[in-house]
């Protein structure tokens, strides 16, 4: 569930962002692909949207909501654990 709640609050920011549905649907191609595909990256949609893609890394955090944080521009992005 906490997948499905981090993959909300990425789309959600794409959208924030102005990123066409296009744009998110190549998006959700790379997330994707990450679960499935070994060692390819959970895309960075900031870097996303700057036409890269960059590994997001889970941060440590204890209570309700989890975090990961892109390794090139180091934003940060938190979601409900679920």
């Amino acid at each position: 569930m906490a997948l499905e709640d981090m993959h909300d609050v990425l789309v959600d920011h794409l959208k924030a962002q102005g990123a066409l549905q296009f744009a998110i649907d190549c998006w959700e191609n790379l997330w994707w692909q990450a679960h499935n595909v070994p060692d390819a990256p959970l895309p960075c949609p900031n870097c996303f949207l700057e036409g890269r893609v960059e590994r997001l890394v889970p941060l440590e955090r204890t209570g309700a909501l989890g975090a990961v944080r892109c390794d090139a521009c180091k934003a940060e992005f938190e979601f409900p654990r679920g």
